[in-house]
């Protein structure tokens, strides 16, 4: 009864979401490509192919889950060599992520979660086994793949201490989808915990695959193109890393209050339709700023540069001397911080975690990470890691803790042979 309901309000939503896609694709034209596959509609022509194929597929909704399995679909590809790997997504930036390069590997937005858009796609693609990454539950496709029965994993689950209030307050609508899960694995004791509320399911802990992504090859050479694209010299170099809506002005008004001159602020928004946003927040502070897309004409050292660019995050860490993460001084539970402690980079955090804290709690007593409780202390903070000796010993603690939370791409693995 329940999956019923919640089909019948999927069925009256459905003809929005064409008017989100318009209007999103206003700002990123992504968002008009595609649309057959959001609403599941494929050629005749492949059917064929897909049936003759044993195929692994792993819903990776955005850009941070499609970075997370690399290393795990290397592992993949190497076991099974003839096997074929359909990655699925919800966004075009996931779309975008490099992955491993092969003919085996196949890139599509998963459909919406509707019951017969669902089932064209399992009828289509014929998946052996189904992952999901991090907390994905869409119920049409949990309960289809059960009763066609195609094993589905949870890999990589969070659930944050914050979110699982809301989903005991609907536990008989949500367990039920849970246990149909073949299992489900999950990054750590406290994931466990809050998963296990809500299942029956003997919950197991594997670790954050994000710890084993290994920046690209061509990191540091092109970290110093850019370098010299931007004329960055001997500026202690900050890099504020996936901001959210309103953190690039507080964060820019603490820069301003120190008043230095040797310090170059690298300003990354999360999401590339805030771009042209923070550019008129830059105008608006009346600072001289330089963009990323537009490097090549550049004159003179920056002391504020937006970086408006997409798939370059790994060669902003290079650069900085420090990195402040994004999403953690309001209420946005924090955006990753692995990439800058895996490229040993002293980290900043505020006070909002919940959305990574098992892993910035673990950073902060390993003295890899700093948390400040207000914004205002960040001009202090940064003023101490300004001091070489201080950096170089959160490096050190930066390279130890990685260390030690690396591997859960190989626990995996082991998991997933039990079903493909």
């Amino acid at each position: 009864m329940r999956l019923i309901i919640y089909n019948i309000i999927v069925y009256l939503i459905l003809p929005l979401t064409i008017i989100k896609l318009v209007y999103r694709g206003i700002k990123n034209k992504d968002y008009l490509r595609g649309w057959s596959e959001r609403f599941a509609i494929y050629p005749d022509s492949g059917k064929n192919k897909w049936l003759k194929r044993k195929t692994l597929w792993v819903h990776c909704v955005s850009v941070g889950e499609t970075k997370a399995i690399y290393r795990l679909l290397e592992q993949l590809q190497k076991k099974y060599p003839s096997a074929h790997f359909l990655i699925t997504h919800g966004t075009p930036t996931g779309k975008k992520v490099v992955l491993p390069k092969s003919k085996n590997i196949h890139r599509a937005y998963l459909p919406y979660d509707a019951f017969d858009l669902v089932n064209r796609f399992l009828k289509f693609y014929r998946p052996t086994v189904g992952i999901l990454l991090e907390k994905e539950i869409w119920p049409n496709l949990i309960s289809q793949c059960s009763s066609k029965k195609i094993p589905l994993l949870l890999i990589n689950g969070r659930l944050s201490n914050e979110s699982i209030a809301n989903y005991k307050r609907f536990k008989k609508f949500y367990a039920p989808l849970l246990n149909k899960l073949s299992t489900i694995c999950v990054q750590g004791e406290s994931d466990k915990k809050n998963f296990e509320q809500l299942t029956i399911h003997k919950v197991q802990v594997m670790g954050n695959l994000k710890f084993d992504q290994i920046p690209p090859k061509e990191t540091v050479q092109n970290a110093k193109k850019m370098k010299h694209d931007l004329m960055i010299k001997d500026q202690i170099v900050i890099v504020a890393g996936s901001t959210r809506e309103g953190e690039e002005e507080i964060i820019l008004n603490e820069i301003l209050k120190m008043n230095k001159k040797n310090i170059s602020l690298i300003l990354t928004p999360r999401h590339p339709e805030r771009f042209s946003k923070v550019e008129s927040l830059l105008k608006s502070k009346n600072v001289k700023f330089a963009k990323r897309s537009e490097s090549s004409s550049i004159k003179s050292t920056p002391n504020f540069i937006l970086g408006d660019s997409m798939d370059e995050m790994y060669m902003y860490y290079e650069l900085a001397n420090v990195v402040i993460i994004g999403g953690s001084f309001f209420n946005y539970g924090s955006q990753n911080p692995i990439e800058p402690l895996k490229m040993k980079k002293p980290t900043i955090i505020g006070p909002s975690i919940f959305n990574f804290k098992d892993i910035i709690l673990g950073a902060i007593k390993s003295k890899a990470a700093i948390q400040i409780n207000h914004i205002h202390e960040l001009p202090k903070t940064i003023s101490s890691l300004s001091n070489l000796e201080t950096r170089n010993s959160m490096i050190e603690k930066s390279k130890d803790f990685i260390s030690r939370s690396e591997g859960s791409s190989r626990k995996n693995l082991k998991i997933i042979s039990q079903y493909f």
